[in-house]
């Protein structure tokens, strides 16, 4: 997969992969991903509606372009979603993240960035 725009990355839960979509479409399922320049969306009525219903869909997700790097550096902390505990993207310490310079998304799931991209 090759492409110089933004992309949009979310975890697939029954492929146990990671979905990259563009304009709209998934385009790839991989296992593991670099991107730079992020943002993190999510979508709090779709949330919200998970949380209420228990029916599963793609409400939050990553939007940046492909980088470089197959691991995250030592330094990098964990990034978790966790929509039936609270809204958004959340650092260990459960500041809320919105933006980072870098995202390493893991074969295990699993999304770092480092504590310098912290905003």
């Amino acid at each position: 997969m090759s492409t110089s725009g933004s992309v949009d990355v979310y975890r697939n839960l029954t492929r146990k992969r990671w979905s990259v979509r563009i304009g709209g479409w998934v385009a790839a399922h991989v296992e593991a991903i670099v991107l730079v320049g992020v943002t993190f969306r999510v979508s709090e009525a779709s949330r919200v509606r998970c949380v209420r219903t228990g029916v599963r869909d793609v409400h939050a997700w990553a939007r940046g372009r492909p980088g470089t790097g197959t691991r995250p550096p030592p330094d990098a902390v964990r990034v978790r979603y966790r929509p039936s505990v609270e809204a958004g993207f959340r650092a260990p310490d459960g500041t809320l993240i919105t933006a980072a310079a870098a995202v390493w998304f893991e074969a295990d799931g699993t999304a770092w960035i480092t504590v310098e991209h912290v905003p």
